[in-house]
């Protein structure tokens, strides 16, 4: 059932056995769980409404203060609504690996309670809610597909099989508002926005939430479990407005709630060229044999990463700029040309196409320092192939426009040699000093809004240039190519490229006791015997990996951890004594 707060005179108290505050991703994964295994839900979102205006819900997520260079603005980053910020991701899955849980020289500071062997059995339940096929991610257990990216370069140090798998691309709120509103199980509550998690006497359980619509109603929604799934940001500002024992914010005991904020390390530096033939080299997207789109991945191997050291981090052959003409491309220039029409807003997610267009955006890894050419520039790359252009047009149109169910999650372009722009995506190193804090400055509904202080370290960039000098390595080594930087100081192009604001990790982070962090192994918050955390705020490190598929395996896990708690609770019930 759907209950819709932006119409006035709606229910003011509520009761249910879990109160899950957020309708993303993390949001619906939990609460389905939770209702497909009989437990009551109530779901709160504050998009989501018949007469929400976008622009007023959006604005709640605006950020008082941030630093323009280095992390993008929220209207770009997140969504309010059912499906939260799926509606714009592009879909790409991709797990953590084994070295993330890894204590690490690299990210002394960051000691995950838990191993892989804990979360990797959750792979095939999180692969099947994002419907990205199989959980498979490398090519040596495909056996219908080559197995390495490059020929003759087969894996050692530098990895050529790694994979990684796309989402139809899903957007939870297409997929999943059916069930959420046929559930007997699920009321979804939209247009209200979660102010603050409310503690029961004593301090140590919480009694539910306290919710506001814009229209100004105030709704208390009572609950034995209370899970905060409201994006990396908006579950740590919720935190923070919480007051628990001795007025502290709900979680801070040492210290940690706000900080080690992450994002990831990423952008194009450099040129990859290979003396093999363009057509021997798996560049583009490939299928899985359910028809699930795939690509190839270049990583390194725990050994190096420990050895030299490395940042985890992973590289992948990606279009020219697609603003710059000189790429002499005429499927590019069409592709930019689309982007900047009107019809651009259909067919990539906002950030994306402003970044491809030229324009930069902290944390994107396209639009740093391109030159822009002229229209006319573009159509004469057009106009001087069309017969290829015509091809591509026609094939991206049926891929990406007209056709049904998997669509192609994007397009590569070959150009005239053996020469890839290469793309790279790595951990962002975890740092105390990197968070988020609240400002003096208010929304519409009176909650303080977040300043963000976002750092990084020469560690960062020099992971990034060493990673590219090690792939170099592998290559000139077997006289398969080289990897070229485009600038002579690419350790300058690399802190340019230093951003974030899409990827929102590490400020609610998970340790092992109160000490280190906010929640426990079990995503519980320190202090607390009912309040639970879903979201990549809990992540200690943030891997070379994608947020969305891990933020779906950690809540596949807590939603497990919390129908246990809530069957115990009800034991308890059972068995006390009338009257007690």
């Amino acid at each position: 059932m759907i209950v819709d707060y932006t119409y006035k005179g709606r229910p003011s108290r509520l009761r249910c056995q879990v109160a899950v505050v957020g309708c993303g991703p993390a949001g619906v994964v939990t609460a389905l769980e939770l209702a497909r295994a009989g437990i009551d839900v109530i779901v709160v979102e504050s998009g989501g409404g018949a007469r929400a205006d976008p622009a007023e819900v959006g604005d709640l997520s605006r950020l008082a203060q941030r630093d323009a260079a280095r992390h993008a603005p929220m209207d770009l980053a997140v969504r309010r609504g059912i499906g939260g910020t799926s509606a714009i991701w592009g879909g790409r899955c991709v797990p953590f690996d084994p070295i993330d849980f890894e204590r690490r020289d690299l990210t002394a500071d960051g000691s995950w309670p838990i191993g892989y062997d804990e979360i990797a059995p959750y792979f095939a339940r999180a692969s099947a809610w994002l419907l990205c096929g199989r959980p498979v991610f490398t090519a040596k257990h495909m056996g219908h597909l080559p197995e390495h990216m490059i020929p003759l370069l087969a894996d050692g140090e530098v990895l050529t099989s790694s994979l990684e798998r796309w989402s139809l691309p899903t957007d939870f709120g297409r997929v999943y508002s059916g069930e959420l509103a046929s559930s007997r199980n699920v009321r979804l509550c939209t247009g209200l926005t979660c102010l603050e998690v409310l503690p029961a006497p004593g301090g140590q359980r919480a009694d539910g939430v306290r919710c506001l619509s814009l229209a100004q109603q105030q709704v208390v929604i009572t609950s034995d479990v209370v899970v905060v799934a409201a994006g990396g940001l908006e579950t740590t500002r919720l935190l923070m407005h919480s007051r628990f024992a001795a007025g502290r914010a709900l979680g801070d005991q040492s210290g940690h709630l706000g900080h080690w904020y992450m994002a990831h390390v990423e952008g194009v530096v450099a040129d990859l060229r290979l003396t093999t033939p363009p057509r021997t080299v798996v560049y583009d997207y490939e299928r899985d044999i359910d028809g699930t789109f795939i690509r190839r991945r270049i990583t390194f191997d725990a050994s190096i990463q420990r050895a030299a050291p490395l940042p985890n981090i992973a590289l992948w052959m990606t279009n020219p700029e697609l603003a710059d003409a000189r790429h002499h491309l005429g499927p590019l220039s069409l592709v930019y040309l689309a982007l900047r029409s009107p019809l651009g807003s259909r067919l990539v997610p906002p950030a994306q196409r402003v970044a491809l267009t030229g324009h930069p955006v902290p944390g994107a890894p396209y639009g740093h320092g391109v030159e822009r050419s002229a229209t006319t520039d573009h159509l004469v790359q057009i106009v001087r192939q069309p017969l290829r252009t015509g091809r591509f047009a026609t094939r991206l149109g049926r891929e990406r426009v007209l056709k049904r169910g998997r669509r192609s999650p994007g397009f590569f372009v070959a150009g005239h040699a053996p020469v890839f722009p290469l793309q790279f995506h790595g951990e962002h190193l975890p740092s105390y000093a990197s968070k988020v804090t609240l400002a003096d400055q208010r929304d519409a509904l009176g909650m303080r809004r977040l300043a963000v202080d976002i750092r990084f370290a020469d560690a960062d960039i020099e992971g990034a240039v060493r990673a590219h000098g090690a792939l170099h390595q592998a290559l000139d080594q077997r006289r398969l190519g080289a990897v070229t930087f485009r600038s002579a100081d690419p350790w300058a192009a690399v802190g340019e490229r230093l951003g974030g604001g899409f990827h929102q990790a590490g400020t609610t982070r998970m340790a092992s006791s109160w000490r280190g962090g906010v929640v426990d192994r079990d995503l519980k918050v320190f202090g607390t015997r009912n309040v639970f955390v879903a979201s990549s705020s809990t992540f200690v490190t943030s891997g070379q990996a994608n947020s969305t598929f891990m933020i779906v395996t950690f809540a596949i896990r807590l939603a497990d951890e919390v129908r246990r708690v809530v069957d115990a609770r009800a034991r308890c019930s059972a068995s006390a004594p009338p009257g007690r």
